[in-house]
């Protein structure tokens, strides 16, 4: 990183209780403060030099900041515990402090003295509230002619888009983005990680080889201490290649018949079906998918493949009036994101319906299943698509947002969580580029006191923790009436000792682990916040001892939760339940719907009246009103409301609202 005669620095900046306190940090503070703290530590070890870029406001609040002091609410008072770092990030002797009341590190005028007397030529900027106080020191920093270099995973923001959009005006000027791996290594000058047998992205029918750069290291969930694989990052170059690769390919295509486009959906179909164990052993070797969900996973993309096949061919122009028709086109090329957590059945979903409708794809999968990812894209050329049509660029949220950004990129579809959707959303709003996006949930059950308690208990146990509870339509809040709430609170957790927790690639394993160390440690974080604020652990929430070596966690059922919590009111997306107990049918309702998202609700109750009462007033795309386990139909409409979805519903016949435009055609048409 640094050059002869240069040395590095490290600038932390505002790292303090206040800020760390907000509760839409992204990330959320103690993942911040963890990677914040392993950074600062490498760099300590390499006796570099530390400054830490803090705002104090006098503690009767009178120098704080206008907008501040119109809010009646000054953070960082000198002398209160809220000015104050984690005790991981406390400045030692020999570290600047550099004291700030606005938003510029650099105000302090001591700190760029301090640098150079040190020889620093380039400094490494890492902390709170990169849409202001980083972005203002990375520009002070390149004003005064440092070389600067954001630790891209250890800055957060409580907007995300802003930040987002940040990110790419700094690093378009002002900043190098990097990882913090990327910045330790190069300060030992080695490269970043192994490059060998992954490529960086799949175009034009060929692996491309990665440069020299980022990459993410994917560790086996079963076991942290083994390294999957490391899997380049590609950056926009490669988006920019792969883009140009789909639209070239994408003109011819689209001028194909239905026929040829139906049947390749038909031929991949097929070869889905040949790779299916392959597929199964790579979803429960990369994801740790217990086997049974990962087989009923490559059947349900078999069957969206052959469904879009079905949809294609029956899609054509519609007459509407005489000498006019209504026409399906194209829309050109089309960006993909897809998460890891299905990392087979979502891109089908996909890629299907786009290929069918004659589009080109530019994907960007999960870099935690990358052996997925490649298996995919060999059995759509063996089913004959032609070269560049298809495309793939491995990384992580930067790669994502290059897609977007991308020009040739006409519309984009993803499946993240609900900020990544904001982000995106903005990303893709700048240049009026349709969206399909499905964004989690936070899913509720209704029970009911004339409910079968203990039939709903087990459906219930497996829905909340089934696959460690890592999917969007998993059952994370159980609304129970309260005359039976003890009872159920029983047999559920009952239900949930009997589920076995274990080697996901044994058929009968319900529970594996989570994806990452880094996902089970910020879990338990919360499940300790939640036990602080007033919550009841009724069962589970530790790491079990037999396991301690990989990424486990006993699944866990609270209870007493504050309905406005944050363990309440988010997603967790791990093996943890919430219970909440209703006054009555209209409480129960309330409950369910008072969170921001609203994909999954599910209701147990043998009174009808009750049960049109809450399918009707339900808030959320997918309501399951029968017993037993949720099945999602590939041919039904995948919708989320509220914060769990934008833009039309995935699957079935709803796919052509987004991958085609209508056209009007007036005067001789194919009709």
């Amino acid at each position: 990183m640094a050059a002869a005669g240069a040395r590095t620095a490290l600038l932390l900046v505002d790292l303090q209780a206040d800020f760390l306190a907000h509760p839409r940090l992204v990330p959320d503070a103690d993942t911040l403060v963890a990677r914040a703290a392993a950074l600062l530590a490498a760099f300590r070890e390499r006796a570099l030099p530390v400054a830490h870029a803090h705002t104090w406001v006098a503690a009767d609040g009178a120098d704080a900041m206008p907008h501040w002091r119109r809010r009646a609410a000054t953070p960082c008072r000198e002398g209160s515990a809220g000015a104050a770092p984690p005790a991981a990030l406390a400045p030692i002797a020999g570290e600047l402090v550099a004291r700030k009341r606005f938003y510029g590190a650099f105000g302090d005028a001591r700190l760029d003295p301090w640098l150079r007397a040190r020889g620093v030529g380039r400094l490494v900027v890492a902390g709170c509230h990169l849409q202001a106080c980083v972005r203002q020191a990375v520009l002070e920093a390149y004003e005064r002619g440092y070389q600067v270099v954001v630790a891209d995973d250890v800055v957060a923001t409580p907007e995300p888009l802003h930040g987002e959009l940040t990110r790419a005006w700094l690093a378009d000027r002002a900043a190098d983005f990097l990882a913090a791996a990327e910045i330790v290594a190069a300060l030992d000058g080695k490269p970043s990680a192994a490059r060998e047998g992954l490529p960086v992205a799949w175009i034009g029918g060929a692996p491309r080889t990665a440069r020299d750069g980022a990459c993410f290291v994917h560790r086996d969930p079963c076991d942290t201490a083994r390294v999957l694989a490391e899997v380049p990052l590609a950056g926009p170059p490669e988006v920019a290649e792969a883009a140009l690769a789909a639209e070239a390919a994408q003109r011819a295509w689209a001028a194909d018949t239905v026929q040829r486009r139906a049947g390749l959906l038909d031929a991949w179909a097929a070869e889905l079906d040949a790779d299916r164990e392959r597929l199964v052993e790579l979803l429960v070797g990369e994801v740790a998918k217990p086997r049974r969900f990962a087989e009923e996973e490559v059947g349900r993309a078999a069957a969206h493949a052959r469904i879009a096949a079905e949809l294609v061919r029956t899609a054509g122009p519609l007459a509407v009036a005489p000498g006019v028709c209504a026409a399906l086109r194209p829309v050109g090329v089309v960006g993909v994101v897809t998460p890891w957590n299905n990392p087979v059945a979502i891109p089908v979903g996909k890629l299907a319906p786009a290929l069918g409708f004659g589009n080109g794809v530019v994907w960007k999968p999960a870099p935690h299943a990358p052996g997925c990812a490649q298996l995919l894209l060999e059995g759509l050329a063996r089913a004959g698509a032609p070269a560049g049509l298809a495309n793939a660029v491995f990384g992580a949220a930067a790669t994502a947002h290059a897609v977007c950004r991308e020009s040739r990129v006409a519309a984009v579809a993803l499946t993240g969580s609900s900020e990544t959707g904001r982000v995106v959303a903005g990303l893709c709003a700048e240049a009026l580029k349709p969206l399909q996006a499905e964004l989690g949930g936070n899913n509720a059950a209704i029970v009911l006191a004339d409910a079968d308690l203990a039939a709903a208990a087990a459906d219930l146990a497996q829905a909340a923790f089934g696959f460690a509870g890592q999917r969007c339509t998993a059952i994370r809040r159980l609304v129970v009436a309260a005359e039976v709430a003890g009872r159920f609170e029983a047999l559920f957790a009952e239900a949930t000792r009997a589920l076995r927790v274990g080697d996901p690639g044994e058929a009968a394993t319900d529970v594996g682990p989570l994806v990452s160390a880094d996902k089970r440690d910020r879990v338990l974080a919360a499940i300790e916040r939640a036990r602080r604020e007033g919550a009841r652990v009724v069962i589970g929430g530790e790491v079990p001892r037999r396991l301690a070596h990989g990424a486990w966690l006993v699944p866990a059922l609270l209870a007493d939760v504050d309905p406005a919590s944050a363990i309440a009111q988010e997603e967790s997306f791990a093996p943890v339940a919430v219970l909440q107990v209703a006054r009555d049918l209209e409480h129960a309702l309330a409950l369910a719907n008072g969170v921001p998202h609203g994909l999954v609700a599910s209701v147990h109750t043998s009174d009808p009246c009750a049960r049109a009462r809450l399918g009707a007033a339900l808030e959320a795309g997918i309501v399951q009103l029968a017993p037993g386990p949720l099945r999602i139909h590939p041919r039904a409409p995948f919708v989320g409301w509220k914060a769990s979805g934008l833009g039309p519903p995935e699957h079935g016949l709803w796919d052509a609202a987004f991958y085609t435009r209508t056209q009007a055609v007036y005067g001789p048409a194919p009709c």
